[in-house]
């Protein structure tokens, strides 16, 4: 099924995103920082006309040249060499009439100051103006000049405004400059945190995260498994319903998410797997003495061990599960070999008829059928349960063909079993104990395997005992270990199966070499209710 991807996205909508804000925040920055650059551009220049103009005012050469003490053209040289070094547009001496004792143009020297905002200055008044004169608007310092206590004229400092305006811009343009790097980095700096985000989650859209986030808990609270999760620091991260489940079986309640994997559970071994990042599968283990099969595996993020998560089932559902299939193996296996031994009669009813052998087919059939009768006859008088009555039946029908002589004690009988469960249990602990026998009976004269069942109030008393060569004491005393086997790799689960579903019940399953030969395997089960309960 094809995913929907949005429009716009992840990393289209991260960089719009970054862009947008960086560009609002550098607008009105750079709002800010232009209009107060050009405010205290505008009043440092000021202060630099406001000075100058007073450092004039207090010049020797300029107090003298207004008491007529000196020419008049020492006081144009001194104020233009001034002019010249200050770096302003025009340094402008007047006398108490304003008629110019200076000026950059020569020619409007002996003329009156123009701009009309000089009249302050004649009354003693220091100030900044803003006016136009001969050379245009201009920002302007008047400072008096005094002589004594006597004023003697006044001093014009002026900056053209152009030029102020031109400073003003340059300043600007800085601040645009410098506005568009920082653009131009933050979209380079958001197109790369934006491929970081995607490559983080695994180039996945967030609707994709959020559909797979929710599949997710989803398929964990489904499995039939318990599952628990931990962090690096093995805190617990996850855990889902079948665990909780779990944990409350054994006794342990409440909130497992964020606390300590081994206050959780002391035996889960994760420390072990995060520090040797090995997987462990199918590990028997305990869960506050509930017994468990666990698998436990690291989990790997960009190649880097990140956690780690174990899965676990009740053991003893486990258990039920493969009786369950042992005992459908065993039947499979009994009406495999009941259809063959049929059909193998069918093929000698079958070639009797062809060669016109009449008396001898009705003695084959005679023969059969008694014999039939009287095996089914003998089992079903005896063993109530149809279920176990049938699956001995075939099993000795299975030993006929493997030239086995497979009995049933005389004394033995079996009333009906309380339900389902014990019937199965019963064909699991006889299926593998006569599998068990056939294998190890051997090629000797006597191939005999005798079943005995015998009730005893809420006790059954079951036997399967062989004519084989016995068993070496060493095996017999690991027979019931699980894996343990002297007939290869991948066996040995049989008789620890039979064992198990015996210690269900109560019971105890032990074998034995028997005095005339062979080996007997015993056990006394409660399947049947007694009469007090």
């Amino acid at each position: 099924m094809s995913r929907l991807r949005p429009v716009l996205q992840l990393r289209t909508r991260i960089t719009l995103l970054v862009s947008l804000i960086l560009g609002l925040a550098l607008l009105v920055t750079g709002v800010l920082v232009d209009w107060k650059m050009e405010q205290q551009a505008r009043e440092a220049l000021g202060d630099k006309v406001v000075l100058l103009s007073r450092i004039v005012a207090e010049s020797e050469g300029v107090r003298e040249g207004l008491a007529g003490r000196r020419p008049q053209a020492q006081v144009q040289e001194l104020a233009e060499r001034i002019r010249r070094e200050a770096g302003v547009d025009y340094v402008v001496v007047m006398d108490m009439d304003g008629r110019r004792l200076s000026h950059p143009n020569p020619g409007q020297i002996g003329a009156r100051f123009a701009g009309g905002d000089d009249a302050n200055v004649y009354r003693g008044l220091s100030y900044l103006s803003v006016a136009e004169g001969t050379l245009g608007v201009s920002l302007r310092a008047f400072t008096p000049v005094r002589e004594g206590d006597r004023q003697v004229g006044a001093v014009a400092v002026g900056l053209l405004l152009s030029g102020v305006d031109r400073a003003i811009v340059s300043v600007q343009k800085r601040i645009l400059f410098g506005g568009l790097l920082g653009f131009a980095a933050g979209i380079l700096g958001a197109m790369y945190l934006a491929g970081r985000i995607k490559r983080i989650l695994l180039g996945m859209e967030p609707q994709e995260i959020s559909t797979l986030l929710q599949q997710r808990e989803a398929m964990l609270h489904s499995v039939r498994e318990g599952v628990l999760g931990v962090d690096q620091d093995l805190n617990v991260t996850i855990v889902n319903e079948e665990a909780l489940r779990l944990f409350a079986l054994a006794g342990s309640h409440g909130e497992l998410v964020g606390r300590p994997v081994e206050e959780v559970l002391p035996s889960s071994r994760l420390r072990t797997v995060i520090e040797t990042g090995q997987a462990e599968y199918d590990q028997e283990g305990d869960i506050l003495g509930l017994p468990i099969l666990t698998n436990r595996v690291p989990v790997l993020v960009d190649g880097r061990i990140a956690g780690a998560l174990a899965t676990f089932r009740d053991k003893s559902e486990v258990n039920r599960l493969a009786e369950q299939l042992t005992g459908v193996r065993f039947y499979a296996d009994a009406l495999r070999a009941q259809t063959h031994e049929f059909m193998n009669k069918l093929h000698v009813i079958l070639g009797l008829v062809r060669l016109g052998e009449h008396e001898r087919l009705k003695t084959f059939i005679t023969g059969v059928a008694g014999r039939l009768d009287d095996e089914v006859g003998f089992v079903v008088q005896r063993i109530k349960d149809p279920v176990v009555a049938g699956f001995l039946l075939a099993r000795f029908s299975s030993a006929r063909e493997q030239n086995i002589l497979m009995q049933l004690d005389q004394d033995a009988s079996l009333p009906p079993c309380a339900d389902d469960a014990v019937s199965h249990d019963l064909v699991t602990v006889l299926g593998n104990l006569l599998e068990n026998a056939v294998e190890a009976i051997g090629d000797g004269l006597r191939r005999e395997i005798r079943v005995s069942l015998r009730p005893e109030g809420e006790l059954l008393h079951l036997s399967v005992a062989d004519t084989g060569p016995g068993l070496p004491e060493d095996v017999l005393a690991q027979a019931f270990v699980r894996g343990f086997s002297t007939k290869g790799e991948k066996r040995g689960l049989g008789l620890w199966q039979a064992a198990r579903t015996v210690e269900a019940r109560g019971g105890h399953l032990k074998g034995e070499n028997r005095a005339g030969g062979g080996a007997a395997f015993t056990a006394s089960i409660r399947l049947f209710p007694g009469e007090d309960a």
